[in-house]
């Protein structure tokens, strides 16, 4: 029979689960625990300083991971709880996320990959819009949790560098090899483009079916990851992307994630073949439902594209959030007003649609993760193209996640956060 020994935190009001994961070389140890008082599930992380061996002098660098934490407010970051100080070190309580991480084996379609690389850019963007801007440097597959309706979070700033300052350190090595960008392997200027190389490197290992551990084997004896000949039906511009993000050199990759995201947006997954020879319907779709409404407008032609076995899967040309009062702003956040005037839009376009009909939906989602309202419709492409919307009043602060479905399948997210 097995038996766990498992630290008694019911003093601190949390009963230990079992365990997530361990760094016994930097003295962590990561529990999934319940919340004795309201039976809520979270996470946390156990600092053992003097069964590691480590400094109590190091104390100062764990609270600054905190104090990281406590600042960050973003539905796609789990939330700091709490934290509190045992006789070997110290832990912090975090929300729990039900989603595996991307190191968890999993057959992703391309399209759906692309769908992570916008959530996790629209996340450092957040992050590098702060002032003082958060820099992770540990971006790659285990940071990275997406649960089954695709909801993408970033986890573990542990090495998070704030500003210019100090680093936060949560264990010994500071960085993963192979997703590391040279500049933070040879300890030099840290910049917004830091964090774009390990995204791009754990795109290219789950586009390559690569295990995290063996993207050595990408690597040429320049330090650069060589992967086009493992992607052939890959987009060419869209592989130039790829190789822009881990581009060893940082001047030669994009400046930020904002420049990276508005380059990621427009562009197709696969490459294009010769188009078949049927022409879509001209008709357009409305609906609404409660308070949200979706509409569909004609836009440029654009031809469907097919491979020997199936049609390629749509993909998103545009993604935009914005008011009345701003209508040519993409927010990300917004004050409620005194007069009322809280309406956000939330638009997507499409592109590469190859079915007559489909159902789309909107729905928007608060800090509980519960739906506050959604609107459904039925959409009628026009020459494969869908330019879609809906809207809401905002009238309680908060963070709020736009998400956009076609026929169920959750397609592109957004993040929005109302302040007073």
């Amino acid at each position: 029979m097995t038996t766990h020994n498992f630290p008694d935190f019911s003093n601190y009001g949390y009963q230990v689960n079992r365990e997530l994961g361990h760094n016994r070389a930097g003295g962590r140890v990561t529990y999934l625990a319940t919340e004795i008082n309201s039976q809520k599930r979270v996470v946390i992380k156990q600092f053992q300083f003097a069964h590691s061996g480590a400094s109590w002098s190091e104390y100062d660098a764990y609270q600054r991971e905190i104090q990281v934490m406590k600042g960050l407010e973003h539905p796609s970051i789990p939330r700091y709880l709490d934290s509190f100080q045992t006789s070997a070190g110290f832990c912090m309580v975090q929300e729990y996320k039900n989603a595996p991480s991307l190191l968890v084996p999993r057959q992703w379609k391309p399209q759906q990959i692309k769908h992570i690389a916008i959530a996790v850019l629209q996340i450092l963007n957040y992050l590098q819009t702060r002032i003082p801007q958060v820099i992770h440097r540990d971006i790659k597959p285990d940071n990275i949790l997406v649960d089954r309706q695709m909801n993408v979070y970033l986890v573990d700033f542990g090495f998070a560098r704030i500003g210019g300052g100090q680093v936060a350190v949560s264990s010994v090595v500071k960085g993963t090899l192979g997703f590391m960008p040279p500049e933070q392997l040879f300890n030099r200027q840290l910049t917004a483009a830091s964090d774009l190389y390990g995204l791009g490197a754990t795109l290219i290992c789950l586009l390559t079916g690569t295990h995290a551990n063996e993207i050595g084997s990408l690597m040429d004896d320049a330090g650069r990851i060589n992967f086009k000949q493992r992607v052939t039906k890959l987009h060419p511009d869209f592989i130039k992307w790829l190789q822009k993000m881990a581009e060893p050199n940082y001047k030669q990759r994009f400046a930020n994630a904002k420049e990276a995201l508005d380059a990621l947006i427009p562009l197709s997954v696969l490459r294009p073949l010769k188009p078949p020879k049927f022409m879509m319907p001209t008709l357009l779709g409305l609906g609404a439902v409660g308070l949200m409404i979706l509409a569909v407008v004609s836009s440029e032609t654009f031809s469907a594209k097919k491979t020997e076995n199936a049609l390629y899967l749509p993909f998103v040309s545009q993604v935009k959030l914005f008011s009345e009062t701003e209508p040519n702003q993409d927010l990300e956040k917004i004050s409620l007003s005194k007069d009322g005037k809280n309406r956000v839009y939330f638009q997507v376009k499409f592109q590469q649609l190859t079915s007559k009909k489909y159902q789309g939906r909107c729905q928007i989602i608060d800090s509980s993760e519960k739906s506050v309202y959604q609107g459904i419709s039925t959409l009628i492409p026009e020459e494969n193209k869908l330019d879609t919307w809906c809207f809401y009043d905002f009238k309680i602060t908060g963070n709020y996640q736009f998400e956009f479905y076609l026929n169920d399948e959750k397609m592109v997210s957004r993040s929005l956060i109302v302040l007073p």
